[in-house]
């Protein structure tokens, strides 16, 4: 029988937070002041209220159309915390009308024609793994019905240059397929992100995805060759070389995008050999600013790990991996071609220098990401997108946001951002909650903090909080000169803040490209252009 993905919550239906994991989960919180309320329950698929679809596709377009209860449920929401409040609460009542599963380029030029024709807003979906509304179905009262485009049936490995290290992939391909289809041939793409189970290409490369990885090749952007975008008045295919310097690149039109301006078909991707040589080290740190001080040595040391990450204790204690006090370095070396020792010592050494001591050593030590606390974070880290669907039905906020900042302003900016949102959160709920702090990724020039909050409410007042949180981070960001976002893209949740960190002339240009890409305004209304 084939897996069902949730409506509910992260994945798959068969996969989710153990009875112990939540305990644990729920006692953490409370450390904090947070004990939410008394659980409640995700309505049952029959229980949820659907409009009867607006819309029904004409004859060319009824094979790869379907208006089935289970999947206009499934395609009305992405993963952001209000679409997991919403959910709760059952309010699908702006569920999408139908949902198309293109099997090839023709149907989706066939899909922009009908849509255009009966004024229908056309959603591409990707894999439904949006954080900030990006595939969220509120398109407002100007449309006669709402279409989503899911590219699962494009999900393949077309062609593989093994000469140039480069690959041919439907932009629908999952991460999973995507890694399989190469691992014959001996190659990965290299681009973890947290969400590369339920993501696909295409939707990497419309949202400027950051992958697992920390430093050097961090977003998709790096691993793009070329790209495949279909729209409504014709296909943008980019030439295919290792670089350019021939004006602007159509690729960076492209990229980032949101499925605002087209359809991204497929695409070439710079691929590597599967590394083996591999290390791994753990260090601990008094505090989160002296380990920032570490990372800003190694980032600019040019050693370029595979990982450099501090998680600071409150994000420890959440997750039940401290050890009392300490913020937690992680940092790994990998390479296909030669060992890397020498760049872990010097790695190592640039810890020590700032008063970093040693929790996982990485030398004769292939398990060393398994121990200690390296080992628990890691454990933790990949079960956190399951913690949501636990804590929602108890009225706890969980939600996260992220930036990139230069390392002049970073201690002043980190200070003001996090006590902005614990003043938030106190003014908004009367407990001070939990706000957290750790880098996903580095660069020489500055870190991309990753902040997480948690805090009590209420599941009739959940979004209103969520919302005045948001805000106040959010203002606190672009106010202290950081950007809105490192890598969980722009979506419905954050259009406020984009339009004032881009350039007012730029935006004048985007909005030229929806008008002549997309002229009767139908492909994701209210992502990126509004």
């Amino acid at each position: 029988m084939k897996r069902k993905l949730k409506y509910w919550g992260w994945g798959y239906e068969d996969k989710s937070l153990s009875n112990e994991e939540t305990s644990n989960l729920l006692k953490s919180l409370t450390e904090f002041g947070i004990s939410g309320s008394e659980k409640g329950k995700f309505p049952s698929l029959d229980s949820i209220k659907l409009i009867k679809p607006r819309l029904k596709p004409p004859k060319s377009l009824k094979t790869i159309c379907t208006e089935d209860r289970y999947e206009r449920v499934l395609h009305t929401f992405g993963q952001s915390q209000p679409d997991s409040i919403r959910t709760f609460l059952g309010d699908f009542s702006n569920a999408p009308d139908l949902i198309a599963y293109p099997k090839n380029e023709a149907d989706i030029i066939n899909l922009f024609e009908w849509c255009g024709e009966v004024n229908a807003a056309l959603i591409p979906y990707g894999a439904g793994s949006s954080v900030v509304g990006g595939v969220t179905s509120d398109v407002g009262e100007n449309y006669n019905g709402t279409v989503t485009v899911d590219l699962s049936l494009m999900n393949k490995v077309m062609e593989v240059d093994s000469e140039s290290h480069a690959a041919r992939i439907q932009g629908g391909a999952r991460g999973p397929e995507l890694e399989a289809g190469l691992k014959p041939v001996g190659f990965t793409l290299r681009h973890f992100p947290q969400s590369f189970e339920h993501s696909t290409l295409g939707g990497w490369i419309a949202t400027r995805s950051g992958g697992h990885f920390a430093t050097l090749y961090t977003h998709i952007d790096d691993l793009v060759e070329n790209i495949t975008m279909v729209t409504p008045v014709g296909k943008i295919q980019s030439l295919r070389v290792p670089g350019s310097g021939a004006g602007p690149s159509p690729d960076r039109l492209m990229l980032g995008s949101e499925g605002s301006l087209g359809i991204i078909t497929e695409a070439w991707v710079r691929l590597q050999k599967k590394p083996t040589f591999k290390a791994t080290a753990g260090f601990l740190f008094s505090n989160f600013l002296v380990a920032a001080k570490s990372v800003k040595a190694i980032s600019q040391a040019g050693l370029y790990p595979a990982n450099i990450r501090i998680v600071d204790n409150v994000e420890l204690k959440i997750n039940n991996a401290s050890n009392g006090s300490s913020t937690l370095m992680i940092v790994s070396f990998e390479n296909s071609d030669h060992p890397v020792d020498a760049w872990i010592a010097r790695a190592e050494q640039c810890c020590l220098d700032n008063g970093g001591v040693i929790d996982v050593d990485w030398r004769n030590n292939p398990s060393a990401n398994q121990e200690s606390l390296v080992g628990a974070w890691r454990e933790a880290f990949i079960r956190m997108p399951y913690n949501r669907e636990k804590l929602t039905p108890r009225g706890i906020i969980s939600d996260t946001f992220e930036t990139a900042i230069t390392w002049d302003k970073f201690e002043t900016f980190y200070q003001n951002v996090k006590q902005t949102t614990e003043l938030a959160i106190l003014q908004t709920t009367g407990n001070k909650g939990a706000v957290s702090c750790r880098f996903s990724h580095a660069y020489p020039d500055g870190p991309a903090p990753y902040f997480a909050f948690h805090a009590n409410s209420e599941p009739n007042r959940m979004i209103e909080d969520w919302l005045a949180i948001k805000n106040a981070a959010s203002d606190a960001i672009i106010s202290n000169g950081g950007t809105i976002t490192h890598h969980h893209a722009i979506g419905r949740d954050h259009s406020k803040w984009y339009r004032k960190q881009r350039p007012l002339l730029f935006e004048k240009v985007l909005n030229r490209s929806k008008e002549y890409l997309d002229p009767k305004g139908i492909l994701n209304p209210g992502v990126i252009v509004t």
